[in-house]
Parts: structure tokens; C-alpha cells; sequence
């Protein structure tokens, strides 16, 4: 059965430079489209991208909202257009997990933080009591989403009784990527100028910094691989950062991007690199969530070098497909940096890699979803006065969510 869905995508930008959500939300509309479905994602901005059954507009989203029967939103909804599609009988699907990252944005810094976070907490309980189903990205996230579904009042025996695995209400779709950005990765060329031992792509929140790899690299010295940033930092932090390398004497190995990088120019920027690295700080964040740059590993079937400090290297670790340390060790992570560069054991770590790329294909992780669209199933608990007054409570105690949500990102 097609269905009309759409998709708020917030402030995320899907076009030539859009960040890790907007391609998740990309590749989930063109996968949805590919099953017969027809897709609106309501943008920020225009978009020249183009895919069969996928539309996308900007400046629109009340009329995306009123025509279409599922709605998907992310972490930063419009409530008013959520609580308007859940009044009009749309299927709500939530792409979301509690909100921790937002601690590290740069608006949660200043004198009215906590007032901006606790709005920002409100608008995702909201959406948790209005889903009928939720989407995670790791298992982590989905432990984490269960239990504030239980501090929610959403779980009930009845759920149980349907399902003990609670599959209709919450389903796994970890990061990764499609057929289509399979197909684009394989036709890619490796940027000739781009060639480097290590890609540093570890993104760009203060969580996620290269600075042990400095320390790391001096440690190697003429054996030293050559690490190359895919993206621009602040200027103050690359001031820091080209210092600190010069100190240790390492100045030469390390390489700057040319400028921002279009998302149609980064196949051609990861294939010119031999391994990856994604070092963090140990953070709740780092704890619960599966960054995006394993959707690099995966795609791009590069080793990669990661952290301790969480899901994400914990994931790395059961798959075999790089090495995890303490970045507080540079003798440590030197040594794992230059396993990955020389693909580590004996074993290989691209012979794993080869082997777990289809757990990354979101094809096989949106299948839950597309057979709960089929059905057109709502929550069990949707008509539930229980459940509506728990809503009204939530509205009362915070009317802001009837009005638009202050700026996060």
C-alpha cells in the first residue's frame, strides 16, 4: 500500500551541504520511495537533489503536514505541526533518542541554558508521548528510549502482550546508508591531491577533537602516518592544532581540507584515505550514541581507530573492523594507528569489514517500518484516556510547546 508521507526535517539542510541528519533523512525518504511510498521532506532550504517518489520543498511544512497521512520528525520538531498531525490522524514516526548531544551545543552555553534545555527536553517528551513508533540508531539508544517510555507511562501490559520485544513501538535503524550512496561510493574517484595514511572525520562538536592523534603521531616519528582533516575547524581551534603539530614536530604530516566540503565531493575525499580515526572525550553522549563516521567504515570499507568511551567503540570492537583504545595513552593509540594503516591483524581488518557491510544497509533496518506502514497500524495506547490526559498534563505544564521552539542549532 503507497502512502503519503512526510517529513519535517527542522533546521537539518538536504542539498550539497547537508551534515550527518540530513543524509539520514535523505537516504530514509529514498528507501521509502523505492517501496512504493511517495515522500515530502520539508526542508530549510531548496534542494536541486532528486530521487523517484521523492519531493522536496522549502518554506512549506503546514502544507507537507496537512497532506500527508504518516509524518516523521527528528529531534528538533515544530510541536505545533506535531500535535496538528497527531489531531488529524497521521501515523507519527519519531527519528530521535533523549536529547544529551544538545548539551554541547554552543546556544546551551550561555546565561539561559537551562531554560533552553528544559524547553528543548519538553518538545521530545512531547513527541515520545505522541509516536507511534520510534526509530534509534543504536542499542544503547533503544535501552535508553525504553526506559523513558516507562517514565513516560507510555509502556503498559497491554504492549507487552503484543509484543514482549516492544518492536512495534520501537525499532533499530543503525547508521549507515543505502543502495544508492553504495552504488555512488563505488563509481567514485579518490581525489588524486587527497591521498592520506589517516582521515580524521570525527566530527565537529568540542566532544570530538584530533589533538591525542598529535600526540599519538609524534610518538611514531619519521614513521609518522599522514593525517588529513576532512573538515575545517574554527580557525582558533586549527591555529591550535598546526601549534601543537609543529611543537611535536609532525608539522609535515598534517594536511588541511581546501575549504568547505560539498556532501557530492566526499566520496572522492574519504576513497583517497587508507584508515579512519574518530578519537572523543568521555562524554553521556559518546556513551549511548553510534556516530556517523561508522557509516564511513562501513561504506567506504576503511579500518577505523576510535575511543573507548562508548557505543561507538564498543561497536568497532564486536565487529572486528578497527582498534579502540584510550586516547589519554599516545603509546596506544599509536600503535593502533598504525595497525589500521597496515590493516591490523592477521586477519584483516577489511576482510571483517567485507563481511559486516550489510548489517549497515538501511534496506534491511526500515523493513520494520515499512511493514508497520503497510499495515497502517497506530500506537495500542493512541485512543487511550490515560494517554490523552498524560498529553493535556504535558501541554499544561508547558504551554510553550503550542508556540514556535526557540533556535538550538
Amino acid at each position: 500500500m503507497s502512502r503519503r508521507i512526510g517529513i519535517l526535517c527542522g533546521p537539518y539542510r538536504v542539498d550539497d551541504r547537508l551534515g550527518g541528519i540530513g543524509l539520514r533523512l535523505w537516504e530514509i525518504a529514498q528507501v521509502l520511495a523505492d517501496a512504493g511510498h511517495h515522500v515530502t521532506l520539508a526542508t530549510p532550504h531548496p534542494s536541486d537533489f532528486t530521487h523517484p517518489g521523492v519531493r522536496i520543498i522549502s518554506g512549506a511544512d503546514r502544507g507537507v503536514v496537512d497532506s500527508c497521512e504518516v509524518l516523521i520528525s527528528t529531534d528538533l520538531p515544530d510541536t505545533r505541526l506535531l500535535l496538528r498531525a497527531w489531531k488529524q490522524g497521521c501515523v507519527l514516526i519519531v527519528e530521535n533518542a533523549p536529547p544529551i548531544e544538545h548539551l554541547h551545543f554552543d546556544t546551551l552555553k550561555g546565561p539561559g541554558a537551562q531554560d533552553l534545555y528544559q524547553d528543548t527536553v519538553a518538545r521530545w517528551r512531547l513527541q515520545l508521548l505522541l509516536a507511534d513508533h520510534l526509530l534509534v540508531r543504536s542499542e544503547a539508544e533503544r535501552a535508553s528510549t525504553l526506559g523513558a517510555l516507562v517514565a513516560t507511562g507510555r509502556l503498559s501490559a497491554a504492549h507487552h502482550r503484543h509484543d514482549p520485544a516492544l518492536g512495534h513501538l520501537v525499532s533499530l535503524v543503525p547508521i549507515g546508508f543505502n543502495q544508492h550512496s553504495l552504488a555512488a561510493a563505488h563509481a567514485a574517484d579518490a581525489v588524486q591531491g587527497g591521498q592520506c595514511d589517516l582521515l580524521w572525520n570525527g566530527g565537529v562538536w568540542d566532544y570530538c577533537h584530533p589533538a591525542p592523534v598529535l600526540e599519538a603521531l609524534a610518538r611514531l616519528g619519521t614513521r609518522a602516518p599522514v593525517l588529513r582533516l576532512l573538515y575545517e575547524p574554527p580557525p582558533e581551534r586549527r591555529a591550535a592544532l598546526q601549534q601543537r603539530a609543529d611543537t611535536l614536530g609532525i608539522g609535515d604530516r598534517l594536511r588541511w581540507p581546501a575549504g568547505p566540503l560539498a556532501h557530492r565531493e566526499r566520496d572522492g575525499w574519504v576513497k583517497a584515505a587508507r584508515a579512519l580515526v574518530i578519537t572523543g572525550a568521555r562524554t553521556a553522549e559518546n556513551m549511548t550514541c553510534h556516530r556517523l563516521r561508522l557509516r564511513d567504515a562501513a561504506l567506504y570499507q576503511l579500518p577505523v581507530v576510535c575511543d573507548s568511551y562508548g557505543a561507538t567503540g564498543d561497536l568497532i570492537s564486536a565487529l572486528g573492523i578497527g582498534r579502540v583504545v584510550d586516547p589519554a595513552d599516545p603509546d596506544a593509540l599509536a600503535r593502533a594507528l598504525s595497525q589500521a594503516c597496515g590493516d591490523g591483524p592477521a586477519d584483516g581488518y577489511r576482510s571483517a569489514l567485507h563481511q559486516v557491510q550489510g548489517r549497515f544497509r538501511l534496506e534491511e533496518h526500515l523493513a520494520p517500518l515499512l511493514a508497520l506502514l503497510e499495515a497502517g497500524d497506530r500506537a495500542l495506547d493512541r485512543d487511550a484516556r490515560a494517554h490523552r490526559e498524560a498529553i493535556d498534563a504535558l501541554l499544561a505544564q508547558h504551554p510553550a510547546l503550542l508556540q514556535p521552539a526557540p533556535a538550538v542549532i
